[in-house]
């Protein structure tokens, strides 16, 4: 079954050291190619960084590598489902989880959403 591609544009989101705690915000320009190709920018709180990836629509799975210009690379993998990509990053023996959305989603439409998969989750790893 083929799924939708995720928008390309602006996204928002966070990542986590670990699966809990502060949540670090991100912002990234981000371009998802029908050939599977995702392509992009941003920046957080350690520096600017360039995106390379890929993106299943069979699977609806995103991988790609988060290039800290100057600096070290970070793997992110998860899954795009209801508009956000989350998933999990590493680097060497850290890793961590994160949470990705287009900016155009309306923010109160969003929070629900988010906040009622949030409980879920921490239930689940309860």
């Amino acid at each position: 079954m083929l799924t939708d591609m995720p928008p390309s544009g602006p996204w928002t989101g966070y990542y986590l050291y670990g699966h809990g705690g502060s949540k670090h915000p991100m912002r990234l320009n981000l371009s998802f190619t029908r050939d599977g190709k995702i392509r992009g920018e941003g920046n957080d709180h350690v520096a600017p960084f360039a995106i390379d990836g890929r993106f299943d629509c069979a699977t609806s799975k995103a991988d790609w590598t988060k290039a800290y210009v100057g600096m070290h690379k970070v793997e992110y993998s998860g899954v795009y489902c209801q508009r956000t990509i989350c998933g999990d990053w590493r680097l060497a023996l850290l890793t961590g989880g994160f949470w990705i959305w287009p900016r155009s989603v309306a923010q109160t439409e969003f929070a629900e959403e988010q906040a009622e998969h949030e409980h879920r989750l921490e239930v689940v790893s309860s």
